[in-house]
Order: C-alpha cells, then structure tokens, then sequence
C-alpha cells in the first residue's frame, strides 16, 4: 500500500511540477512584456507632459464641455471641501452634478448652506432607469467664469453606480467625468485628459493613474508636496500600482486592449454610454443590457463592467472607436492602511472582476471582438481570474512534496526543481517589480538642463525610489501571498452568494446600504 501511494505521488509530481512552473514562467513573461511595451510609452507621454501647450485648451469656443459627476454617500465630513476643490479646477467651461445617493446623515444640508442650494425643476432626461429621484437643486452662489453650474440631485439609495447614472441624466456636457467624492484632482488633470478626446474623436473613454495620496501634503484641495506614506502597507500598495495599474494598463493601452478604467476619475463620452445602456444596475431595462448580460444583475466594481461593455458595445454595432490610458498621474486618493480595510476592498475588486468576466464571457474567442475577445479577456481570465488559484495551488503543491518527502523518505522535490520555482514566482516576480518602479522613477533627459529632466513618479529624492525598489523587492514575501489569499475569500463569498450587491435586487433598497464606492 505504502509503495503504490509512492508510485501515485512520483507520477503526481513528475506531471504537475512542469505545469506550475510554466504558469509563473508565461505570467511573468506576459507581466514584463506589457512593462517594455509601457516604457516607450510612458516616455512619449511624459515628454508630451512637458512640452504641450495645454492652454490652447483654454480657448472655449474649441474646448468641449465637461460635467463632473460627484456620488455622495454619507460625506458630510468631506463633501463641501471636495466640491469646493472642483470648482477651482483648471477647466474652461464645466458643471458639477453632486448626487446625494441616500445618505443618513447631514450631506445634503451641508451642501445646501455652503452652495445656497434652491429647489428646481431643471430638465432631467431619464435615459436611464435609477433610482427614484426626491428632487433636484441649483447653487445660487456666485460660481468662476468657468463653472456653469452646480446641480445637486437627492435621490433614494442605489450604490455608486446608480448615482452615476442619475448624474449621467442631468448632465447637459457631451463628456461627463465620474469621480469619488474623496478623490484630488491634479491641477492639469481635466485638460491631460480632454486633450487625447479633442486629438482624437474616435476615443469614448479616457482614464489615468490614479496617484497614492498617503504621506502627500494637501492644502486646500491640493496636493502640494509629494512623499511616501508612512506606513508599510500603503508603501506595498504603491508597488502594486505601479506595476499593475500604471505599466501593465500602459501597455494594454499600446496594443488598444485596456479593459479597466478606475472609477476614481475617468472621462466618457455620455451618449455611447447611454446607448451602451449605462452603469450596471438592477434598475437597468436597456435592450442592449438585456441581450449583453440579463436582466436585475448589478456588479460591486461597475468601472470595469462598464468597460468592457463598451469594448463590446464598439466591436459589436459601432466599430471604429477606441478606449485610452495615460500613465501619468490625474487623480490622487488614499489607499486602505489596515489590513481589515484593505482585506474587504481586494475581496470587492475580485469579485467585480468575477461578475465582469462572466457577463461578458461570450466574447471570448470571438473575431469580431478583435484583441479584446482573442487577447485581453483570456489573460485577465487566465492571470486575474484563475490567477490566484494556481499561485497559492503552486506554493501548496511545493510545500506538499516538502513535507510528504520528509515523512515518506522519498525524493518527490528535487532540489533543481525548488530552485528553478523559486526563481520563476519569486526570483522573476522581484524583477517584473524593480522593472516596474525604475519605469516610473527613470529620468527621461530633453538636454543638458536638469531642470529639462521628467519622470513619471513626481520625487525629488533618491532615497525614496530606493525605499521603493526595497519595497519592490519585500513585495513578494508574504504581502503578495496575502493579496492572493483575500482574492480566494472574495471568490469564496462569491460563491457563497455573498456579492455586495444583493441588496439592490429585487428585494428592494435598504437606506443607507450602498455598495462600497470604489
């Protein structure tokens, strides 16, 4: 009995040690390919952040107007600040919708003394179904030459997508913004954006990296001097961006394939989302929505659905349009400094990943959708989705040979095997982050002057892309295994039909329960 279970795990071994091995090795491989396709490009724009002339945008008669939609869920504290900040922002012509999304406390009437807010009947186009709406204000204050107007909406509880879609309604711009109440513009921010729209009308969407505003500086809604957070876990999440979010959607961007923006700030063109049916909610009775992903579904990350719903939308009935990404910094937030925090946000973000690959799996494999069907849904689902299954299956799987050898006397681990895992998840993973953070951290030099000298990550001292390539390096013991293990419970709750959203279906709406605005 004792030699046939030996016999069972050296054949066991011999057949699944080469498959965890060429996972982390193609992973790798795909993650560094993406990273060299990013560093031209973060070049090309970084170079472009210095030498464009963005006050050409400032001559209205050539500048489309904006909308800046703001959901508010129980941001009394921050809210007034925050629309304060938006009012100043360095835009020619824009308005601001602030969607008061059913909250409990003292939002509304902090927004109603500080902007002196008069009940009105503005038109509102209910091209997409939400929420019901309780009634909608106007600022009377006096607002600068470039601001046309305040509208505040106070509507029952729906989550953020339902509030986007609400401000998407009483917009009167052909391109909305979709922001976080929390979040801090860069004083170009709306101008680097609209700039890619207004040089090329074939783009839909546009969205940017979104900055790590843990050890900034703010004053006045601005963030003034840059730094690095503190503590070690925002440091870890900086990293992770960098990698993930900057380079990897840079490099998706070159080969026309990104299929997130982040819900922190991005900019839409708002009838291609009307016609795509709007944010996903329960509330939706699009025809386009119904045939694409059914009928009383939601997501708790609409800023990816919502993306590849577009994609789908585009390749399907449009063609000829496109989604775009600039690496450089448009938006600053604060990025979770807890573990518990930061478990619930990660187990959000896979299970919205969940939820947007499986309403659009038809699109895999398909010709019609182009790269999105053959390249970029089969990676996410391949590195995201399954991804940390097959990682904490490989260290499981090491670990098993470990001990079962140990305890049988048998050599199921061969010491060239351990040492070439270590070296494709661990050794290879250490070089896909340093690469990642010197992208951001190299001097890209326009001539002699130092002061012709850019860089992507906004530091002037060395000791902290030091601190960081540290941290690049730290990413991979144990910070990185416990992402995965809180994306296996955001599967598990998944599972369990723990969604986040449940209770915006057919049950009806609880106040006060919206879903996390990510």
């Amino acid at each position: 009995m004792k030699q046939a279970i030996i016999n069972w795990l050296i054949v066991f071994a011999v057949v699944v040690q080469p498959l965890f091995l060429l996972y982390f090795v193609v992973y790798n491989t795909y993650t560094l390919w993406l990273i060299v396709l990013s560093a031209r490009e973060v070049r090309r724009r970084v170079a472009g952040h210095f030498i464009e002339d963005l006050d050409l945008i400032d001559q209205r008669d050539l500048t489309k107007p904006l909308t800046m939609i703001v959901p508010a869920f129980n941001e009394e504290v921050t809210i007034v600040d925050s629309v304060t900040g938006l009012v100043h922002c360095d835009y020619p012509r824009f308005e601001i919708v602030v969607v008061n999304d059913g909250s409990t406390d003292s939002t509304l009437e902090r927004l109603q003394r500080a902007f002196q807010l008069r009940r009105t009947d503005l038109p509102y186009r209910e091209a997409i179904a939400t929420a019901p709406i309780r009634a909608i204000y106007l600022a009377t204050t006096t607002l600068p030459p470039g601001v046309t107007q305040i509208i505040v909406i106070d509507k029952e509880n729906g989550g953020k997508a339902d509030a986007l879609n609400a401000g998407i309604n009483a917009s009167t711009s052909p391109y909305f913004v979709s922001l976080d109440a929390d979040s801090i513009l860069d004083h170009h921010a709306l101008k680097e954006l609209m700039r890619v729209v207004q040089e090329d009308p074939s783009v839909i969407a546009v969205g940017g990296q979104v900055a790590i505003a843990n050890g900034c500086v703010v004053q006045n809604s601005r963030v003034v001097r840059v730094g690095l957070p503190a503590r070690s876990l925002p440091r870890f999440q900086m990293v992770e961006y960098l990698r993930s979010f900057t380079t990897m959607r840079t490099g998706l961007d070159r080969v026309h394939a990104v299929l997130i923006l982040s819900g922190v700030f991005a900019v839409f063109e708002k009838e291609t989302v009307i016609r795509a049916g709007g944010y996903l909610t329960p509330f939706l009775r699009s025809r386009l929505v119904e045939e694409y992903v059914g009928t009383g579904v939601a997501t708790v990350c609409e800023d990816m659905e919502i993306i590849v719903r577009l994609h789908r939308f585009v390749l399907d009935k449009l063609h000829d349009r496109r989604i775009a990404f600039l690496p450089h910094p448009v938006a600053w937030t604060e990025v979770p400094e807890t573990f518990g925090s930061l478990r619930k946000q990660r187990g959000r973000w896979y299970r919205g990943l969940r939820e947007s690959l499986r309403y659009h799996q038809a699109m895999l494999w398909k010709s019609k959708f182009g790269r999105i069907g053959w390249f970029a849904l089969p990676a996410f689902w391949a590195f995201e989705y399954f991804g940390p299954l097959i990682e904490i299956a490989g260290y499981g799987f090491v670990l098993f040979l470990f001990l079962v050898q140990m305890l049988l006397g048998q050599p199921f681990l061969s010491y060239e095997y351990l040492v070439a895992f270590l070296l494709a998840c661990l050794g290879y993973g250490i070089l896909v982050n340093v690469l990642a953070v010197l992208v951001g951290a190299w001097r890209f030099r326009y001539g002699l002057a130092d002061r012709l000298q850019r860089r992507l990550l906004p530091f002037t001292r060395r000791r902290e892309v030091l601190t960081l390539l540290l941290y690049a390096v730290l990413e991979n013991f144990g910070y990185r295994q416990l992402t995965l293990y809180w994306r296996l419970r955001g599967l598990w709750d998944a599972w369990q039909g723990k969604t986040g959203w449940e209770k915006f279906g057919r049950v009806g709406f609880r106040p006060g329960e919206a879903t996390a605005h990510g």
